[in-house]
């Protein structure tokens, strides 16, 4: 008890108390400005790991010296009649009071802006027509617009290059997607995505035709002609039933000036299309974009070698070239979500390479990919200004961790707050595992703003099969291959949409080879027979494709499952399970498969832990039920 005293006496537990409250100060202080001003997480790590580590040395102190009018002295020293520990405790109390008072308003405020940006951000982002279900009866397809509040809907086109510089073309892309950004920013306009508004690039369609494609009223485009350090713009705000100009204007600036320009064509078109622009709408713009001409010229880069990766059967080959100019341009503006985010990519394919056995990688390499997974995805949370996003970006980061537990609540916020915000891994997991009607209506939402996003159409038909509408997914890939054109992506949807439906039958490519680009990586005609029961001709199928071809082990566990070789199918998914990241590839199956279980869960104690982690329903759906898998 006489120790307690003691330490009352020498303002121990005082000291204690008020260095707690400094250290929190601190902290969310470094949290906030250090990536603001460009230092790295590390240096948060820091400094958070330098005061705990000072916490015992102050108390130390605290107990062994003392402050006196004369200075600090060694307690011992001190003559207890003169000691001033009671003044001195009064002075920590104030400053204790005085941090709690800071730390209390800090959190109000906190708590007043986030709630704040969210119901901006909730305004801004979210897109017209979103549905709480998918009617059947009321087929509303991608290409479709459904514009309950008949907001302006704009659509940008790339601009023209007049010049022929090196990089004059991703110079006039990025232009283009700058305005486009600063024109999304702003709640009362409906603007087409860049997938969609890029599509058009170097086809010479008539405007009408662009904007029916589109569903929007009104185009933008221009033109881009740079000379040295000089360059001139011309833009236009054209209205796509009669072609009539509605604003136009030229610029001839230095490069400079350009992002001014860029301000001031955007404003204009706000301001045409009877959008008030007061000064935090005008802020909203100018945050809205990257504001650095190297910096998006790399990013142009590095999304045409990411569209191009894609294009083929394994992405992974192609996106190592994408990831160089996403780095260049994070380098110079650290705050670019999106290139955060795309950069996540090529090192989800390395692990999947590695999981399914197709290009193994090294203990050291594959910790590496995970950790710039992790890493990446915590920068694209921290600098997107959407709720949703955020929340989508949360449950892939979780998805690849060793917690699943957040995933639910992440997907709840994510596709309550509505957007057109993109998605990658993440949606193998709500696709099956409960949340297959409000995936499609994400989707369905996403690409009323874009609408020539193939990965979002192919995903978007999966998540109506498993939903149990498989015929509203096979007419929205129709549609889009019918007015759109080819991809191997969609056109597999439509093969999978055919099978959910059961009208496979008459279709006469049933038992065609597979499109250059397929994500099948056995015949597709060996589902063809599995669901017909044809056990044999499918089983020669696959024995003569795995002489012909390597075929990696998620592709042969989804075979043996169809054929309804159940231990063969275990064993396949216990390989699986084993290996680096194994629960995340194993999602992957049970998506690519919507045969309900492919595998038994006690074959799979890893992804076992994860689905009990995220308290998720065992087995999915099964809209495809092949008739030799009786499990």
């Amino acid at each position: 008890m006489s120790f307690f005293k003691e330490l009352k006496r020498r303002n121990v537990f005082r000291v204690g108390i008020a260095y707690t409250v400094a250290t929190w100060l601190l902290i969310q202080v470094t949290d906030t400005v250090f990536p603001r001003i460009g230092l790295p997480d590390s240096a948060v790590t820091l400094v958070i790991a330098l005061l705990l580590i000072g916490f015992l040395p102050a108390l130390i102190l605290a107990w062994a010296f003392e402050m006196t009018p004369d200075g600090i002295k060694l307690e011992k020293d001190i003559d207890r009649s003169q000691s001033i520990t009671p003044k001195t405790g009064k002075s920590l109390d104030r400053v204790i009071i005085a941090g709690l008072a800071f730390i209390i308003i800090g959190m109000g405020v906190e708590r007043v802006w986030f709630a704040e940006q969210e119901n901006d951000t909730n305004t801004r982002q979210s897109a017209p027509g979103i549905v709480a279900k998918v009617e059947t009866d009321n087929v509303d397809t991608p290409l479709e617009s459904d514009d309950p509040d008949q907001r302006a809907s704009v659509a940008v086109l790339p601009f023209a290059v007049m010049s022929s510089g090196e990089d004059d073309g991703y110079f006039a892309d990025g232009l283009t997607e700058e305005i486009l950004n600063s024109l999304t920013a702003l709640p009362e306009l409906l603007v087409t995505a860049r997938t969609s508004s890029f599509h058009f690039k170097d086809k010479n369609l008539p405007i009408p035709e662009i904007a029916a494609i589109l569903g929007v009223d009104h185009v933008v485009e221009g033109s881009v002609r740079r000379s040295g350090d000089r360059v001139r713009i011309t833009a236009q705000l054209i209205r796509a039933d009669d072609g009539f100009h509605l604003w136009s204007n030229t610029y001839d600036r230095t490069l400079e000036d350009v992002f001014a320009v860029q301000e001031d064509i955007a404003g204009n078109i706000a301001e045409t299309l009877d959008v008030v622009l007061n000064d935090d709408k005008r802020e909203m713009m100018r945050l809205a974009g990257i504001g650095n001409v190297e910096a998006f010229i790399a990013y142009q880069k590095g999304i045409e070698a990411r569209i191009e990766a894609h294009s083929t059967s394994d992405p992974g080959e192609g996106l190592p070239l994408a990831n160089q100019w996403f780095d260049k341009a994070l380098a110079i503006v650290p705050g670019i979500s999106n290139a955060y985010f795309e950069s996540t990519d090529m090192y989800g394919h390395i692990i999947y390479n590695n999981a399914i056995g197709r290009s193994p990688a090294s203990e050291a390499e594959l910790e590496s990919a995970l950790a710039a997974i992790l890493n990446g995805l915590k920068q694209a949370a921290r600098y997107t200004q959407s709720e949703g996003y955020r929340a989508m970006i949360e449950s892939e980061r979780a998805e690849f961790s060793d917690d699943w537990s957040p995933i639910p609540a992440a997907f709840d916020r994510a596709f309550k707050a509505g957007g057109c915000f993109p998605s990658n891994w993440s949606t193998s997991l709500s696709t099956v595992f409960g949340w297959a009607e409000q995936t499609a209506d994400y989707l369905k939402n996403l690409m009323q703003c874009d609408p020539m996003n193939s990965v979002a159409v192919a995903v978007y038909a999966q998540a109506l099969i498993a939903a149990g509408q498989p015929e509203l997914g096979l007419q929205a890939v129709n549609r889009y291959l019918s007015e759109v054109g080819f991809n191997p992506w969609v056109d597999d949807m439509r093969f999978v949409s055919l099978l959910a439906t059961g009208n496979y039958g008459d279709d006469p490519s049933k038992y065609d080879a597979n499109p250059e680009g397929s994500f099948f990586h056995v015949p597709r005609r060996f589902y063809v027979h599995a669901m017909d029961n044809e056990i044999d001709i499918a089983r020669e199928i696959l024995d003569q494709h795995m002489l012909d071809t390597e075929v990696d082990d998620m592709a042969l566990l989804l075979a043996e499952a169809v054929l309804g070789n159940r231990q063969a199918a275990n064993a396949y998914a216990s390989k699986l399970d084993a290996r680096f990241a194994g629960p995340f590839i194993l999602a992957e199956v049970v998506k690519g498969c919507l045969c309900g279980a492919p595998f038994d869960l006690d074959a799979t104690p890893n992804f076992k832990a994860r689905i009990e982690q995220a308290g998720f329903n065992w087995p999915p759906v099964e809209p495809l039920k092949y008739p030799a898998k009786d499990w």
